[in-house]
Protein backbone atom coordinates (compact mmCIF):
# COMPACT_ATOMS: atom_id res chain seq x y z
CA UNK A 1 0.00 0.00 0.00
CA UNK A 2 1.05 3.62 -0.81
CA UNK A 3 2.03 5.75 2.01
CA UNK A 4 -1.08 8.47 2.36
CA UNK A 5 0.18 12.11 3.40
CA UNK A 6 -2.09 15.35 4.03
CA UNK A 7 0.39 17.28 2.08
CA UNK A 8 -0.85 20.37 0.92
CA UNK A 9 0.60 22.20 -1.42
CA UNK A 10 -0.76 25.24 -1.59
CA UNK A 11 -0.86 25.73 -5.14
CA UNK A 12 -3.56 28.05 -6.33
CA UNK A 13 -3.81 28.70 -10.50
CA UNK A 14 -6.44 30.64 -11.61
CA UNK A 15 -8.18 30.25 -15.16
CA UNK A 16 -11.16 32.54 -16.23
CA UNK A 17 -13.83 32.52 -14.26
CA UNK A 18 -12.20 29.50 -12.20
CA UNK A 19 -10.24 28.79 -8.62
CA UNK A 20 -8.36 25.88 -8.62
CA UNK A 21 -7.01 24.95 -4.90
CA UNK A 22 -4.18 21.97 -5.43
CA UNK A 23 -3.44 19.47 -3.08
CA UNK A 24 -1.68 15.95 -2.87
CA UNK A 25 -3.02 13.04 -0.86
CA UNK A 26 -0.13 10.58 -1.27
CA UNK A 27 3.34 11.69 -0.66
CA UNK A 28 5.03 10.22 -3.80
CA UNK A 29 3.27 12.57 -5.49
CA UNK A 30 5.05 16.29 -6.29
CA UNK A 31 3.68 19.58 -7.68
CA UNK A 32 6.26 21.18 -9.30
CA UNK A 33 4.58 23.99 -11.71
CA UNK A 34 5.83 24.85 -14.87
CA UNK A 35 3.70 26.05 -17.65
CA UNK A 36 1.46 27.11 -14.64
CA UNK A 37 3.62 28.62 -12.51
CA UNK A 38 2.62 31.78 -13.00
CA UNK A 39 -0.83 31.71 -12.75
CA UNK A 40 -1.33 32.58 -9.59
CA UNK A 41 -3.32 36.05 -9.80
CA UNK A 42 -6.97 36.58 -10.64
CA UNK A 43 -8.06 38.06 -14.01
CA UNK A 44 -11.76 37.97 -13.43
CA UNK A 45 -14.00 38.28 -10.78
CA UNK A 46 -16.18 36.01 -9.00
CA UNK A 47 -14.18 32.58 -9.56
CA UNK A 48 -15.70 29.73 -8.76
CA UNK A 49 -13.41 27.13 -6.32
CA UNK A 50 -12.97 23.78 -7.36
CA UNK A 51 -10.35 21.51 -5.07
CA UNK A 52 -8.21 19.61 -7.46
CA UNK A 53 -6.51 16.55 -5.09
CA UNK A 54 -3.58 13.91 -6.88
CA UNK A 55 -3.01 10.28 -5.69
CA UNK A 56 -1.13 7.70 -6.96
CA UNK A 57 -2.59 4.09 -7.05
CA UNK A 58 -2.36 0.36 -8.56
CA UNK A 59 -4.47 0.95 -10.90
CA UNK A 60 -7.83 2.86 -12.01
CA UNK A 61 -11.37 2.11 -11.72
CA UNK A 62 -14.09 3.36 -14.13
CA UNK A 63 -16.44 0.96 -13.82
CA UNK A 64 -20.21 2.64 -13.96
CA UNK A 65 -18.93 5.75 -15.71
CA UNK A 66 -19.78 5.34 -19.19
CA UNK A 67 -17.44 6.33 -22.21
CA UNK A 68 -18.36 9.90 -24.36
CA UNK A 69 -15.80 10.57 -26.35
CA UNK A 70 -12.14 9.35 -27.17
CA UNK A 71 -9.38 10.40 -29.27
CA UNK A 72 -5.58 9.84 -29.00
CA UNK A 73 -2.32 12.63 -29.39
CA UNK A 74 -1.30 14.15 -32.89
CA UNK A 75 1.33 11.64 -34.80
CA UNK A 76 4.34 11.21 -34.16
CA UNK A 77 4.05 12.91 -30.78
CA UNK A 78 6.77 13.11 -28.19
CA UNK A 79 4.90 10.66 -25.79
CA UNK A 80 1.70 8.87 -27.37
CA UNK A 81 -1.72 8.46 -25.45
CA UNK A 82 -5.26 8.07 -25.61
CA UNK A 83 -7.75 9.88 -24.06
CA UNK A 84 -11.39 9.12 -22.35
CA UNK A 85 -14.13 11.09 -21.23
CA UNK A 86 -16.87 9.35 -18.93
CA UNK A 87 -19.83 10.36 -17.54
CA UNK A 88 -22.17 9.14 -14.76
CA UNK A 89 -24.70 11.31 -13.31
CA UNK A 90 -22.93 14.77 -12.18
CA UNK A 91 -19.78 13.65 -12.32
CA UNK A 92 -17.04 13.56 -15.58
CA UNK A 93 -14.42 11.72 -16.02
CA UNK A 94 -10.97 11.73 -18.12
CA UNK A 95 -8.90 9.00 -18.29
CA UNK A 96 -5.53 9.22 -20.36
CA UNK A 97 -3.50 6.07 -21.40
CA UNK A 98 0.01 6.76 -21.79
CA UNK A 99 2.54 4.45 -24.38
CA UNK A 100 5.77 5.10 -23.23
CA UNK A 101 5.53 8.15 -20.57
CA UNK A 102 8.88 8.18 -18.26
CA UNK A 103 6.56 8.64 -14.82
CA UNK A 104 2.70 7.29 -15.40
CA UNK A 105 1.39 4.75 -16.87
CA UNK A 106 -2.16 6.05 -16.50
CA UNK A 107 -4.50 8.91 -15.23
CA UNK A 108 -7.82 8.97 -14.43
CA UNK A 109 -9.25 12.11 -12.66
CA UNK A 110 -13.36 12.68 -11.65
CA UNK A 111 -14.75 16.11 -12.18
CA UNK A 112 -18.07 16.26 -9.66
CA UNK A 113 -20.03 19.22 -10.32
CA UNK A 114 -22.20 18.80 -7.26
CA UNK A 115 -19.16 19.27 -5.30
CA UNK A 116 -16.43 21.59 -6.79
CA UNK A 117 -13.59 18.66 -6.59
CA UNK A 118 -11.49 17.31 -9.06
CA UNK A 119 -9.72 13.84 -7.79
CA UNK A 120 -7.26 12.59 -10.02
CA UNK A 121 -5.99 9.02 -9.12
CA UNK A 122 -2.28 8.36 -11.19
CA UNK A 123 -0.60 5.22 -11.68
CA UNK A 124 3.10 5.31 -11.91
CA UNK A 125 5.59 4.08 -14.31
CA UNK A 126 7.24 0.89 -12.83
CA UNK A 127 9.68 1.41 -10.78
CA UNK A 128 8.73 5.27 -10.15
CA UNK A 129 8.90 6.16 -6.72
CA UNK A 130 7.96 9.70 -6.88
CA UNK A 131 5.70 11.60 -9.91
CA UNK A 132 6.59 14.86 -10.38
CA UNK A 133 3.80 17.38 -12.49
CA UNK A 134 2.77 20.41 -13.15
CA UNK A 135 -0.46 21.25 -11.16
CA UNK A 136 -2.27 21.04 -14.83
CA UNK A 137 0.06 18.42 -16.74
CA UNK A 138 -0.35 17.43 -20.18
CA UNK A 139 -2.58 16.11 -21.57
CA UNK A 140 -4.72 15.94 -18.59
CA UNK A 141 -4.65 19.50 -18.17
CA UNK A 142 -5.60 20.38 -21.42
CA UNK A 143 -8.66 18.17 -21.19
CA UNK A 144 -9.63 19.43 -17.84
CA UNK A 145 -9.55 22.90 -19.23
CA UNK A 146 -11.70 21.70 -22.34
CA UNK A 147 -14.24 20.65 -19.84
CA UNK A 148 -14.21 22.87 -17.13
CA UNK A 149 -14.03 25.90 -20.51
CA UNK A 150 -17.65 24.23 -22.01
CA UNK A 151 -19.22 23.95 -18.33
CA UNK A 152 -19.33 27.54 -17.96
CA UNK A 153 -20.50 28.05 -21.33
CA UNK A 154 -16.88 30.00 -22.51
CA UNK A 155 -15.22 28.78 -25.94
CA UNK A 156 -11.43 26.86 -26.38
CA UNK A 157 -10.34 27.89 -29.88
CA UNK A 158 -6.91 27.73 -31.41
CA UNK A 159 -5.71 30.82 -32.30
CA UNK A 160 -3.22 33.44 -32.07
CA UNK A 161 -4.27 36.35 -29.97
CA UNK A 162 -2.59 40.06 -30.36
CA UNK A 163 -3.17 43.55 -28.18
CA UNK A 164 -2.47 46.42 -30.06
CA UNK A 165 -3.37 50.13 -28.22
CA UNK A 166 -6.84 49.05 -26.68
CA UNK A 167 -7.61 46.25 -29.44
CA UNK A 168 -7.86 42.95 -29.42
CA UNK A 169 -7.39 40.77 -32.41
CA UNK A 170 -7.56 36.93 -32.42
CA UNK A 171 -5.86 34.79 -35.62
CA UNK A 172 -7.08 31.18 -35.92
CA UNK A 173 -6.77 28.85 -38.18
CA UNK A 174 -5.57 24.85 -38.77
CA UNK A 175 -2.10 23.81 -37.14
CA UNK A 176 0.41 25.33 -39.48
CA UNK A 177 -1.07 27.69 -41.54
CA UNK A 178 0.42 30.82 -39.72
CA UNK A 179 -1.16 31.89 -36.44
CA UNK A 180 2.49 32.37 -34.50
CA UNK A 181 3.72 33.77 -37.88
CA UNK A 182 0.83 36.07 -37.60
CA UNK A 183 1.49 36.84 -33.78
CA UNK A 184 5.47 37.32 -34.46
CA UNK A 185 3.95 39.83 -36.88
CA UNK A 186 2.79 41.73 -34.71
CA UNK A 187 4.79 41.85 -31.63
CA UNK A 188 7.28 43.26 -34.04
CA UNK A 189 5.32 45.89 -34.67
CA UNK A 190 5.02 46.80 -30.68
CA UNK A 191 1.96 44.72 -29.95
CA UNK A 192 1.49 42.53 -27.15
CA UNK A 193 1.05 38.86 -27.57
CA UNK A 194 -1.69 37.11 -25.44
CA UNK A 195 -1.08 34.01 -26.65
CA UNK A 196 0.04 32.60 -30.38
CA UNK A 197 -1.28 28.74 -30.22
CA UNK A 198 -4.40 28.50 -27.80
CA UNK A 199 -7.26 31.25 -26.19
CA UNK A 200 -10.00 31.07 -24.09
CA UNK A 201 -12.95 33.11 -24.65
CA UNK A 202 -15.02 34.24 -21.87
CA UNK A 203 -18.43 36.84 -21.78
CA UNK A 204 -18.32 39.18 -19.21
CA UNK A 205 -21.11 41.46 -18.94
CA UNK A 206 -22.00 41.93 -22.65
CA UNK A 207 -18.74 41.97 -23.77
CA UNK A 208 -16.31 39.24 -25.15
CA UNK A 209 -12.47 38.50 -24.19
CA UNK A 210 -9.65 36.75 -24.62
CA UNK A 211 -7.26 35.10 -22.04
CA UNK A 212 -4.31 33.31 -22.48
CA UNK A 213 -4.13 29.79 -20.37
CA UNK A 214 -1.57 27.55 -18.88
CA UNK A 215 0.67 25.72 -21.76
CA UNK A 216 3.79 23.39 -20.80
CA UNK A 217 6.99 24.78 -20.81
CA UNK A 218 5.70 28.47 -21.47
CA UNK A 219 6.68 30.51 -19.08
CA UNK A 220 3.82 33.34 -19.67
CA UNK A 221 2.01 35.56 -16.93
CA UNK A 222 -2.02 35.47 -17.48
CA UNK A 223 -2.84 37.95 -19.71
CA UNK A 224 -6.35 39.53 -21.03
CA UNK A 225 -7.70 41.61 -24.49
CA UNK A 226 -11.19 42.44 -25.45
CA UNK A 227 -12.16 40.57 -28.78
CA UNK A 228 -12.41 42.93 -31.21
CA UNK A 229 -11.98 41.39 -34.79
CA UNK A 230 -11.86 37.87 -35.68
CA UNK A 231 -9.02 37.03 -38.81
CA UNK A 232 -9.33 33.36 -39.85
CA UNK A 233 -6.43 33.22 -41.63
CA UNK A 234 -4.28 31.54 -44.34
CA UNK A 235 -1.18 32.19 -46.58
CA UNK A 236 -0.96 34.01 -49.65
CA UNK A 237 0.65 35.67 -52.23
CA UNK A 238 -1.11 38.84 -51.75
CA UNK A 239 -3.11 40.31 -48.70
CA UNK A 240 -6.43 40.23 -48.54
CA UNK A 241 -8.93 40.36 -46.22
CA UNK A 242 -12.79 39.95 -46.62
CA UNK A 243 -15.65 40.79 -44.01
CA UNK A 244 -17.67 37.75 -43.56
CA UNK A 245 -21.28 37.70 -42.64
CA UNK A 246 -24.13 35.60 -40.98
CA UNK A 247 -23.90 31.85 -40.06
CA UNK A 248 -21.10 31.64 -42.98
CA UNK A 249 -19.07 33.68 -40.47
CA UNK A 250 -20.34 31.75 -37.42
CA UNK A 251 -19.58 28.10 -38.95
CA UNK A 252 -15.94 28.73 -40.69
CA UNK A 253 -15.13 30.10 -36.78
CA UNK A 254 -16.42 27.27 -35.24
CA UNK A 255 -14.47 24.96 -37.03
CA UNK A 256 -11.15 25.88 -35.41
CA UNK A 257 -12.81 25.71 -31.93
CA UNK A 258 -11.72 23.04 -29.48
CA UNK A 259 -15.25 20.91 -29.68
CA UNK A 260 -14.76 17.81 -26.83
CA UNK A 261 -18.58 17.67 -26.78
CA UNK A 262 -19.77 14.65 -25.09
CA UNK A 263 -23.84 15.78 -25.44
CA UNK A 264 -26.28 18.02 -27.33
CA UNK A 265 -27.38 19.75 -24.48
CA UNK A 266 -23.33 21.13 -24.72
CA UNK A 267 -22.88 20.88 -28.22
CA UNK A 268 -26.25 23.19 -28.71
CA UNK A 269 -24.79 25.37 -25.67
CA UNK A 270 -21.41 25.74 -28.13
CA UNK A 271 -23.35 27.07 -31.12
CA UNK A 272 -25.43 29.56 -29.21
CA UNK A 273 -21.81 30.94 -27.61
CA UNK A 274 -20.46 31.23 -31.32
CA UNK A 275 -23.30 32.72 -33.12
CA UNK A 276 -23.23 35.15 -30.09
CA UNK A 277 -19.59 36.06 -30.89
CA UNK A 278 -20.02 36.28 -34.37
CA UNK A 279 -22.82 38.56 -33.93
CA UNK A 280 -21.03 41.25 -31.87
CA UNK A 281 -17.16 40.57 -33.39
CA UNK A 282 -16.51 41.37 -36.81
CA UNK A 283 -14.90 38.01 -38.58
CA UNK A 284 -13.07 38.17 -41.66
CA UNK A 285 -11.38 36.05 -44.16
CA UNK A 286 -7.19 36.97 -44.17
CA UNK A 287 -4.95 35.77 -46.94
CA UNK A 288 -1.69 37.50 -45.49
CA UNK A 289 1.87 37.24 -46.97
CA UNK A 290 5.03 36.88 -44.60
CA UNK A 291 5.64 40.21 -44.34
CA UNK A 292 4.70 43.51 -41.55
CA UNK A 293 2.08 44.87 -44.52
CA UNK A 294 -0.49 43.06 -43.21
CA UNK A 295 -0.75 45.09 -39.91
CA UNK A 296 -1.22 47.97 -41.97
CA UNK A 297 -4.06 46.77 -44.05
CA UNK A 298 -5.39 45.53 -40.70
CA UNK A 299 -5.21 48.33 -39.24
CA UNK A 300 -6.86 50.56 -42.09
CA UNK A 301 -10.13 48.00 -41.79
CA UNK A 302 -12.73 50.15 -41.48
CA UNK A 303 -16.15 48.31 -40.56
Amino acid sequence: MREESKNTEGIVIFLPGLKLDFSCTSADVKLVPLGSSLFNDSLTEGNQLFHVSYSTTESVDTSGFSRALSGESFPGAEIPYTWTILRKDHQVGIHIDFDDDLQLEEVFGVIDFSQNTISAALVPGDGVQEISIDPLFQPFGSVLMVVLAHYQDDVLVHASGVLENVKGRLFTAVSGTGKSTMAGIWKSEGATVINDDRLWLRKIGDRWYMFNTPMPYYAQKPLMAPLNEIFLIRQSPDNEVTKLAGINAAMRFMANGIQHFYDKEMTGRHLDRILDIASQVPIYDCGFKLSNDIVREIKGLRD
